[in-house]
């Protein structure tokens, strides 16, 4: 049997239905009433109940072994007020009814044999009217089954929950790690832009106040556009090839690194791939930023082709640089993350400068290989 206390939630979602089965506990005072019972019994008979209806309350709200004395205790007072009252079948019932909620399928039918076969054993033993008789041998079996099939369902439903709350939470984490890696690609490309303007804007304050004056009111129009970049990127950040063909040739510009840029890609081709295009274009923002943060380059080419005979579509950005002399960060792996996702790969190497390819298959992978 399960260790678990903890009550499921489709047990909670029951509401005030499950309360409802103590209807028939007024079966038990029927012989009482009818006979004519001392007040001693009638003493043993209500704490009897008393105590039951305890134990039912609780027997909603546990599972596992705190579920073993709500069967047994209706078990013993079934037996015990059998001999002066038949009417206390009805416990035997009941304590079948709680004994198909233990988690193992074969313990829980196990056990409402086995109070079966007490209850008939009892109904043997006292010379029982048929109704006693009846009651042990249809309703006890037949209600047990039932609530066990019942149970069934509830742990099915309980995780089928589960499985949905981890579905749930998944996506969000996904989410957030898709926000985490726009931003990180849009904010890191447009701070660049802004600190180089506004570097050149001060060098020029004193010598050429008019060049400095347009270098600010171009960093204005740089941070407009970061803003409405941050909001694209929380909404879901599509970004275009071209677009970031001219916002790299921009930002090299402004860097001083003399830029040679050859697009033989058409961007209809990358149209075929659901996400290729919007995959490569932040995969040549975040190399342009690593080229302009990091390289020490004075020269950086970027090249697109169509890559016929295996169906692929190439970005390179070479530079002359220092090449890489520190460990992958953030960009590049979130790059990774996001190429390898539309079955694509990236590759660098360091040698008189650095050279990153990412390539992107344009058909699903299988089509997509020679």
């Amino acid at each position: 049997m399960s260790l678990s206390n903890r009550p499921t939630k489709y047990s909670r979602d029951l509401g005030w239905t499950k309360y409802v089965w103590l209807i028939f506990l007024p079966a038990f005072f029927v012989q009482p009433v009818v006979h004519g019972a001392s007040a001693l019994a009638w003493v043993a008979h209500i704490a009897a109940a008393a105590a039951f209806v305890w134990l039912y309350l609780r027997g909603q709200w546990v599972t596992g072994r705190a579920l073993i004395p709500v069967v047994v205790v209706p078990l013993v007072f079934g037996i015990a007020f059998s001999p002066v009252n038949p009417g206390a079948y009805i416990l035997f019932t009941y304590a079948a009814s709680f004994a198909a909620r233990f988690e193992r399928t074969s313990h829980a039918a196990a056990c409402i044999a086995g109070i079966t076969a007490i209850g008939l054993g009892v109904a043997f033993g006292i010379d029982a009217p048929l109704y006693y008789w009846l009651g042990h041998g249809v309703f006890t079996p037949l209600i047990g089954a039932v609530n066990l099939h019942f149970a069934q369902v509830g742990r099915a439903n309980e995780k089928l929950y589960a499985a949905n709350e981890e579905i749930e939470h998944l996506a969000a984490v996904a989410e957030r790690e898709r926000i985490a890696r726009d931003l990180h690609d849009v904010l890191g490309h447009t701070l660049s832009l802004i600190v180089l303007k506004a570097e050149l804007a001060s060098k020029l304050a004193d010598r050429d106040p008019s060049r400095a004056a347009q270098e600010i009111r171009d960093v204005e129009v740089v941070s407009r556009q970061a803003l409405k970049d941050v909001r694209e990127a929380i909404r879901g950040y599509r970004p275009s090839l071209a677009d970031e063909l001219a916002r790299a040739r921009t930002l090299l510009d402004t860097a001083r690194i003399g830029a040679t840029i050859e697009t033989a890609l058409d961007a209809a081709d990358l149209k075929t791939r659901d996400g290729a295009e919007e995959v490569m274009a932040l995969a040549l923002r975040e190399a342009v930023t690593n080229v302009v943060r990091h390289s020490g380059a004075s020269q950086a080419t970027i090249r697109t082709w169509h890559e016929s005979p295996t169906r692929r579509a190439i970005l390179e950005v070479a530079d002359d640089g220092r090449g890489a002399k520190r460990p992958e960060g953030a960009g590049l792996r979130g790059m990774r993350e996001r190429v390898e996702a539309v079955d694509g790969y990236v590759t660098s190497t360091s040698h008189s400068g650095m050279r990153l390819t990412v390539a992107i298959p344009l058909e699903p992978v299988a089509s997509a290989r020679p």
